[in-house]
């Protein structure tokens, strides 16, 4: 059923007073504090009937309504108004995120810092997958006779050092020539694409070195492969306790254990239809724990290339205009930092 244009103004003033006071709506408060141009009789009316709909629900302790997850999602999708963060701040965004970063990670945990703070929820970020990252060099060092170390540099800045065993009879010229090689044949290349490209048709080129690069090749590519693809940017876990609706044991404890489950929270944040921006409330989230939350959550990309994302997690009572404004500032120059670093 369509909401009619007062219907839907009426659940827009109850949704930002919820968001706003975390206290149950009443059609009196309502008419105070809103222009609606109605009676109270009128808005009572009316919240009766979205709450037949589903759209509000009335807790069992108090005369007043709340939005449900149902009202949340009309609320974001058609009636929402995105805040625009105070000059100051936008600023300081913007000069924290532009820093000089000797390393990726800097980045990555800055940002996460930065969202907690101008949002006042947990915020997470994705690093960029490994495979999914485009080779800019590769070094290789000996440590000892028999073990290699192997220096992967990214275009994201993301840097992997494998460790692996070798021959000891592979000389330093060995290893110089295997590295120019590489760097000549693969650089731009996405990880994930050259083990398979060195086994099917490089085969010939590869002869040209000591015999004993067969054996190398699989076993570098192993050690990479075999490397966590899941690193986790967390800030704010603990903000969630400033929020009554986590005033209970059992639902904060759940919410800490989901914090630690790091392709739970992957997979939540993540859209694997290839969106660039993710909203879930409530109980729309598949995971039982997080669905008394809600999760907004924005791509980072370089060259059009999504490499990760970046998200709050906090509850359904959510100011979903002011944290889907900072996320677009943050998103924005995450892709212009890293773009300047490749």
């Amino acid at each position: 059923m369509m909401l009619n244009d007062r219907k839907l103004m009426i659940l827009q003033a109850i949704v930002r007073d919820y968001i706003e006071s975390a206290e149950p709506v009443g059609s009196r408060s309502l008419s105070k504090k809103y222009d609606l141009g109605i009676s109270p009789a009128t808005i009572r009316n009316e919240m009766a009937d979205l709450e037949e709909l589903g759209y509000i629900l009335q807790p069992h302790t108090s005369a007043g309504r709340v939005p449900s997850d149902k009202g949340y999602r009309l609320y974001v999708d058609q009636l929402m108004e995105i805040k625009q963060t105070a000059d100051k701040n936008r600023v300081k965004i913007k000069t924290e995120l532009l820093r000089q970063y000797n390393e990726l990670e800097q980045l990555l945990q800055y940002t996460s810092r930065l969202l907690s703070e101008f949002t006042s929820y947990t915020s997470i970020v994705l690093a960029p997958q490994v495979k999914k990252s485009r080779l800019k060099q590769i070094k290789l060092t000996r440590i000892d006779e028999a073990h290699l170390l192997a220096i992967f540099v990214t275009n994201t800045g993301l840097i992997q050092n494998p460790v692996f065993r070798v021959p000891p009879n592979l000389t330093g010229d060995d290893l110089e020539k295997i590295a120019n090689f590489l760097n000549q044949e693969f650089a731009g290349m996405p990880l994930e694409e050259i083990e398979t490209r060195l086994v099917q048709t490089l085969q010939t080129e590869l002869a040209q070195f000591h015999s004993t690069v067969h054996a190398i090749m699989p076993e570098m590519f192993r050690a990479l492969e075999q490397m966590s693809d899941i690193s986790l940017y967390l800030s704010g876990t603990t903000n969630i306790f400033n929020f009554p609706e986590f005033s209970d044991l059992t639902r904060a404890k759940d919410f800490l254990t989901l914090m630690e489950e790091k392709q739970v929270i992957s997979r939540m944040i993540t859209d694997p239809g290839g969106g660039q921006l993710k909203i879930t409330i409530g109980s729309e989230n598949q995971v039982q724990r997080a669905r008394e939350c809600s999760i907004v959550s924005a791509t980072y990309q370089v060259d059009d290339q999504t490499l990760g994302w970046l998200g709050v997690i906090g509850p359904t009572r959510m100011d979903y205009g002011h944290v889907i404004d900072v996320l677009d500032q943050m998103s924005r120059l995450m892709n212009q930092a890293l773009k300047d670093k490749s």
